[in-house]
């Protein structure tokens, strides 16, 4: 493999300097090629981590499941955050059950060789259900006859 780049980039450098080109001149071309190549390798950025978290509904009747759902590039841990807790695998999801009204918050922090990065938090909402607020009113019908 080596080789084979030697000898691409005496070709690059052969061609550049035209076919009557000196060893010399060979050579200095060759070298300005190997310059430009780790130039362009040293300006390459970093891969900057990434994590993602979604919810498959965001409206939820109480006692009803909804998945939450991440991923997460260049980071080697994660953490789940806010209405979870718990370390989580890089990616992944969880099905989880719903109790209560109310709003929850969830998100994912995960860390890396570049740091530490937050998900966007995920609001979710719980509500009763229409079966659930008619059944809560026949009990308060039958609670006030008393």
């Amino acid at each position: 493999m080596k080789k084979t780049l030697v000898m691409l980039f005496v070709g690059l450098a052969v061609l550049s300097v035209g076919a009557s080109a000196t060893p010399a001149s060979i050579f200095i071309e060759l070298l300005k090629q190997l310059q430009i190549q780790r130039t362009d390798a040293a300006e390459q950025a970093p891969i900057q981590p990434t994590v993602d978290l979604s919810v498959d509904r965001s409206v939820i009747n109480s006692g009803e499941a909804f998945i939450l759902t991440w991923s997460s590039s260049g980071l080697t841990s994660c953490e789940a955050q806010g209405g979870w807790t718990g370390g989580l695998e890089i990616a992944g999801s969880l099905r989880l059950q719903s109790y209560g009204i109310g709003e929850r918050t969830f998100s994912v922090q995960c860390t890396g060789d570049g740091g530490d990065v937050s998900s966007e938090p995920i609001t979710v909402r719980f509500m009763i259900s229409p079966k659930q607020r008619s059944n809560q009113a026949a009990i308060a019908a039958m609670m006030s006859a008393f």
